[in-house]
């Protein structure tokens, strides 16, 4: 047997865990991947020993997923990893009282391998997260080691999203674009820790970045049949730029399933500047772009005063959302902001719903839409992609006979 690896280490553990799911089966390594990752892992998914090989040799492993059964490969997988990633943890998936899991885990124990409970399938994306929560990362403790400047040369941004639910009919209607930054040591990175409040931040190749990957994934969501509505957000500061607005309308979609772009706008921005707000968001509807009013709360009364309201959609910020059922501060605010979209007759979105009661109070107040872990979480590309998919199926399936 070859000489493990020794990889440098801070201590006994890394700043953010690497992890490897290892099956031939592509369906699992996709969900397997996405489900570590959204846990904070650097996820190195292989197909086969080979993969698995070059992965090990990368970099020191914390965790190898191996999905059962796989017939005699568990156990020359298993034995490769005792020698190649001695101090990675094994968490082995596969049927209940399954004689092959059974197998596994002696084989894992008796190579002094540190063997998880299993986890017994079919399972819940909860339970994964159980069985891996003191090896995933303490997200609220780090420090992300780059700035934006290097993650635009590096190509590591990237959009994920949100979906927006529809509360009159339980479907996405939208779905908002939000930064994420894929670190090749550090993994997924979320805006708060790259993009620091107040910073002098090269704002417009951001977003036209953004812009520009988001109607690349409108195509991709058009071709599969599922051609969502998307937003994102843009500075009034990048609109206001004379190119910016030629250049949007330049990229949008000659395509007749797309029904404009939204394009969301913080509301402390609109507020400071609305006569120039106001003309902004006119001249982009010429563009088949409209203006949402993002983050709206409690200074939101500017807004109550225009005569024309070209903005096509208000969202309430999820501080004000958030426990809106029991506050009676915030259900005020957002009692008012329910009646202001009523009054321009335009959708209202409730941001940051979290939990059941605020979902049940912000249907009770009126509000059109949903965002919010409560519906749904940021999510890559593909995997809005496999959801709008399954949505599709179910709405046009044929009622049950009998």
């Amino acid at each position: 047997m070859s000489t493990p690896i020794a990889f440098p280490r801070f201590g006994r553990r890394r700043i953010t865990p690497q992890a490897c799911v290892l099956t031939g089966r592509s369906h699992l390594r996709a969900f397997l991947g996405e489900a570590l990752a959204e846990l904070g892992f650097v996820v190195r998914a292989c197909a086969d020993d080979d993969g698995f090989a070059a992965a090990a040799a990368t970099t020191p492993l914390d965790l190898v997923v191996l999905p059962l059964p796989d017939g005699p490969a568990t156990a020359d997988r298993l034995r490769r990893l005792a020698v190649a990633s001695p101090e990675a943890s094994v968490l082995l998936l596969g049927p209940p009282a399954s004689p092959a899991l059974a197998a596994a885990q002696e084989l894992a124990a008796a190579l002094g391998l540190t063997a998880l409970t299993p986890l017994a399938t079919p399972f819940r994306p909860a339970d994964l997260a159980a069985r891996v929560a003191h090896l995933a990362p303490r997200r609220a403790t780090l420090q992300a080691p780059v700035d934006i400047e290097e993650a635009l040369a590096a190509g590591w941004l990237e959009p994920w999203y949100q979906p927006q639910v529809d509360l009159s009919t339980g479907t996405i209607r939208r779905a908002e674009a939000l930064l994420r930054l894929r670190h090749p040591v550090w993994g997924v990175i979320e805006p708060a820790r790259f993009l620091p409040s107040g910073a002098d931040l090269p704002w417009r190749a951001v977003s036209d970045l953004v812009v520009d990957r988001a109607i690349a994934d409108w195509r991709g969501f058009a071709a599969r049949g599922t051609p969502i509505g998307l937003a994102v957000n843009v500075p009034l500061t990048v609109l206001r730029e004379p190119d910016f607005v030629r250049s949007l309308w330049r990229r949008l979609p000659d395509h007749p399933a797309f029904r404009g772009l939204t394009v969301e706008v913080d509301c402390s921005e609109v507020v400071a500047h609305l006569d120039e707000a106001v003309a902004i968001a006119r001249e982009l509807r010429f563009c088949n772009v409209g203006v949402s009013i993002d983050d709206a709360g409690p200074g939101w009364t500017p807004l109550a005063a225009l005569p024309h309201f070209p903005f096509v959609e208000l969202k309430a910020d999820g501080g004000t959302v958030r426990g809106c059922a029991t506050d009676a501060a915030r259900h005020a605010v957002c009692a008012a902001l329910v009646e202001q979209a009523r009054r321009v007759r335009v959708p209202i979105v409730a941001e940051g719903v979290e939990g059941e009661e605020d979902l049940a109070a912000v249907k009770a107040l009126g509000f059109d839409s949903v965002q919010g872990f409560v519906v749904a979480r940021p999510m890559e590309a593909r995997k809005l992609a496999r959801l709008l998919a399954r949505q599709d199926t179910a709405t046009t399936r044929p009622p049950a006979v009998g």
